[in-house]
């Protein structure tokens, strides 16, 4: 292959990365995740600015929940009874309490919520993804580390929870990890699904 056909390709990829707007990012397109805590507690993530998807196991079956804020609605429906729960949402509404799972990561911000405080203590790599960490020291006396990654517009991938033991030393008590990333999420995730029966109660929905 000669160079000028290798310089011409690599071009038109980039011609064609520019027409489409450029190449997809977490912080404009979104993305989608499996967020675990362990063997048992896995959810698939989907997130777009502040609209968020989480889809998990409870009762047996099957349960979304679709986050609205910027129509302050939520959603729940269960797949298998094909019933829909439709209820109010607002900006402090979080989906995974707790965990941030939008880009941007403030670290200052993050720790107010919890009046801890935060400093940036190395850097590691989760997977494949370079990552800073944070370290959040709470009133309680636990502990947090947080790994955020660089290449996702800083989001956070990782957040370990340390608490103290009888002889003052951390044990971990919670690691909770975004796996299998990937870069887009589609608007029709974040939308309620269509021909489900709307129930008055998040109970019905077993029904």
């Amino acid at each position: 292959m000669s160079a000028l056909f290798t310089r011409s390709i690599l071009c038109g990829a980039v011609l064609a990365s520019v027409a489409c707007g450029g190449p997809r990012t977490v912080a404009k397109d979104g993305y989608r995740a499996v967020l675990v805590y362990s063997k048992e507690d896995r959810f698939q993530i989907a997130v777009r600015g502040e609209r968020v998807r989480v889809a998990g196991t409870a009762d047996g079956s099957e349960i979304v929940k679709i986050l609205r804020p910027d129509l302050g609605k939520s959603w729940q429906f269960r797949p298998s009874t094909r019933r829909l729960f439709e209820s109010k949402s607002s900006p402090t509404d979080e989906a995974v309490p707790g965990y941030p799972l939008q880009p941007r990561f403030d670290a200052e911000a993050y720790a107010d919520r919890f009046r801890g405080s935060i400093r940036r203590i190395d850097d590691a790599t989760h997977g494949l993804h370079p990552c800073e960490r944070w370290e959040m020291n709470l009133p309680s006396g636990d502990r947090a580390t947080i790994w955020v990654a660089r290449d996702l517009d800083r989001l956070p991938v990782r957040i370990e929870h340390a608490k103290k033991d009888p002889h003052d030393e951390y044990q971990p008590f919670t690691d909770a990890q975004l796996l299998d990333i990937q870069v887009g999420a589609p608007e029709e995730l974040f939308a309620p699904p269509k021909g489900y029966t709307r129930v008055a109660t998040y109970e019905a929905l077993a029904k």
